[in-house]
């Protein structure tokens, strides 16, 4: 049989499932901001030293 006709899918079956994918992509967002937020943090900890006390040279 070539065309076969299938029953609708169960709305409130679709909206459950497309509401779990919602929550788990917020989730993830949130960890990923979390995470972003400590890295800049212990990024901006980090003292570079300027290496003024170097003699430079010119010709």
């Amino acid at each position: 049989m070539f065309l076969q006709i299938l029953p609708p899918d169960n709305v409130a079956t679709a909206q459950s499932v497309f509401e779990n994918e919602i929550v788990f992509v917020i989730l993830g967002l949130a960890i990923a901001v979390y995470a972003i937020l400590k890295f800049t943090k212990f990024l901006s900890k980090i003292k570079v030293s300027k290496g003024s006390n170097n003699p430079s040279y010119t010709s």
